[in-house]
């Protein structure tokens, strides 16, 4: 799976981060369940949108930036320039390490991901989660047939359900925001 983005995309992103940051991307990672000092992943991070909050929620903590893509990785390292306590991943055939983060989240991410994708992706994510580590998921609402099989995925993975809803977005519509713990 390989995807980069148009300068056209990134451009936009940008616009949308300006003006609707604090009420879209500022508001999920004020949800995430951090305390300060958790190692935490933001899988699929783009250019950084709900990374830029995060940090400031990471005083003594960790936020490892992972997506698929060059270009929105240095997009992501551009937003986030004046934190020291983040690190960037490329992911190809990576392999998360087992056990390593207390949170990952998802934010507009897996329901782009193919089917087949998701069946190794998710796994891996668990994974990479520490016993009672959590997984932050925001997805559109109306992917009923992909958030179906990211659910069960989910839950086939050791993962329980702790928290749902649904919640309109700005500018993107209805969402679903479900909250999982690593068994």
């Amino acid at each position: 799976m390989k995807y980069e983005p148009t300068r056209l995309e990134i451009f936009l992103t940008r616009i949308v981060f300006l003006l609707c940051g604090k009420s879209v991307y500022r508001a999920f990672a004020d949800r995430l369940p951090l305390d300060g000092g958790e190692q935490v992943l933001d899988f699929g991070c783009g250019m950084g949108t709900v990374a830029y909050y995060a940090a400031k929620k990471l005083p003594h903590g960790h936020l490892t930036c992972l997506d698929i893509s060059k270009r929105w990785l240095n997009a992501c390292r551009k937003t986030l320039r004046g934190y020291r306590n983040i690190s960037f991943l490329l992911w190809e055939s990576l392999q998360l390490t087992n056990e390593s983060f207390d949170v990952a989240y998802c934010h507009f991410v897996l329901h782009d991901i193919p089917a087949s994708e998701l069946e190794r992706v998710i796994p891996e994510l668990a994974g990479s989660l520490k016993p009672g580590g959590v997984l932050v998921l925001r997805e559109p609402f109306n992917e009923t047939n992909k958030i179906s099989l990211i659910k069960r995925l989910v839950q086939q993975n050791r993962l329980i359900s702790k928290d749902s809803r649904i919640t309109d977005i700005p500018m993107m519509g209805n969402a679903l925001e479900c909250v999982y713990i690593k068994k």
